[in-house]
């Protein structure tokens, strides 16, 4: 695609500044740091833009987006200028960039369906990662009172699910199951993401 120049006020987000002037530039996620779609190659004026923070560069690693000066168009403020971009036309792997980053399977839809049942006030499941276990992360599932800004929210297995900005990076692509051990039910993630598991199977490394 051919180079743009692109004027930006100080404080702007690369993002809203290419909307307004009519620029087709995906961003699927709404500008939360949940996709990669918005990733654009800044070729003059990187200086004048935020600094990517580490965030921003994990996800343009998942979406392989490896050309120097990528950066995510949401993500970039600038500190006024001008900078000189193009739109890539690469495109970011479906994992990465999916409208229903997880999927959950008729089992565990079911599952959480009458788990949910049991919390009336409860609008969704939650599934989130914090900090936790022998490798790094760990898996939260919740009942959700509420949809919080900037949470991505779709139906998956006839369930309402809510993933967090910050724990949808991790989840993109992943699948929730579940799975019968001896007596015992329990829900499993089975995660692309995660580059290495614990023994007791409820953390990863990412």
């Amino acid at each position: 695609m051919e180079r743009l120049n692109v004027g930006l006020a100080k404080g702007e987000r690369v993002l809203d500044r290419m909307l307004d002037l009519g620029i087709d530039l995906a961003h699927e996620c709404g500008g939360t740091l949940a996709c990669a779609s918005c990733c654009i190659i800044v070729h003059e004026g990187a200086q004048t833009l935020s600094p990517p923070s580490d965030d921003e560069l994990d996800m343009l690693e998942r979406a392989q987006a490896d050309d120097p000066g990528s950066r995510l168009a949401c993500q970039a403020i600038a500190a006024g200028g001008d900078v000189v971009l193009e739109i890539p036309a690469r495109k970011i792997p479906a994992r990465v960039a999916g409208s229903a980053p997880v999927s959950v399977t008729e089992g565990a839809a079911k599952f959480l369906a009458a788990q949910l049942a049991k919390h009336p006030g409860a609008v969704a499941v939650r599934l989130s990662v914090q900090p936790s276990g022998c490798s790094g992360f760990g898996y939260r599932i919740d009942p959700a009172d509420s949809i919080r800004e900037g949470d991505g929210v779709f139906e998956s297995g006839a369930v309402r699910i809510a993933v967090d900005a910050l724990s949808l990076p991790y989840l993109q692509g992943a699948t929730l199951d579940l799975v019968q051990e001896g007596l015992a039910r329990r829900l499993r993630f089975d995660n692309p993401n995660a580059r290495r598991s614990c023994g007791c199977g409820e953390s990863f490394g990412a």
